[in-house]
């Protein structure tokens, strides 16, 4: 699994309309309120995607997971923020790539979330960092990006 941080500028571009999904090619994305609410329209927007790309359940059992986990945590982490949170999924090759974009966020780094000791008894856990650690076993890359408060989390899962 490859964990990585990388700078740069901040990508500019267009922000889609809530209201319905862009589409282009093997490409899809939408911007969702920042709430928890927003999930079944997450789910509903992953479904449609995985439908036009003929994604297997098992695929999409691990992106939902991780699109779930990621979103949640810029959602419960930054409740004060005021932009909606950005997901795109596109198709490449044999990969879904994936990124969750938060133009209003605090630095977090989800690659340098600590391991959790799965083996340990649970009363000796400290609470946290269980779906993270779930999250890098099921996707196949995840990369974490922060420029002028701006977090971008792109993350793929290899189809083959």
């Amino acid at each position: 699994m490859q964990h990585t941080e990388h700078g740069g500028a901040k990508g500019g571009g267009v922000s889609p309309k809530r209201d319905g999904p862009v589409r282009a090619g093997g490409r899809m994305q939408k911007s969702f309120k920042r709430s928890f609410d927003s999930l079944a329209d997450i789910f509903a927007f992953t479904e449609s995607f995985f439908e036009a790309e003929s994604v297997g359940p098992a695929h999409r059992h691990d992106v939902n997971f991780a699109v779930e986990e990621l979103f949640t945590n810029m959602v419960k982490y930054n409740s004060t923020g005021k932009s909606d949170i950005r997901l795109q999924i596109e198709r490449v090759d044999g990969s879904l790539l994936i990124s969750l974009v938060d133009s209003d966020a605090q630095p977090f780094d989800v690659t340098r979330s600590p391991p959790v000791d799965i083996h340990r008894p649970i009363e000796e856990r400290e609470p946290g960092g269980l779906g993270l650690h779930l999250t890098k076993k099921v996707v196949d890359s995840i990369d974490y990006q922060h420029v002028d408060g701006c977090t971008t989390i792109k993350f793929s899962k290899n189809l083959r």
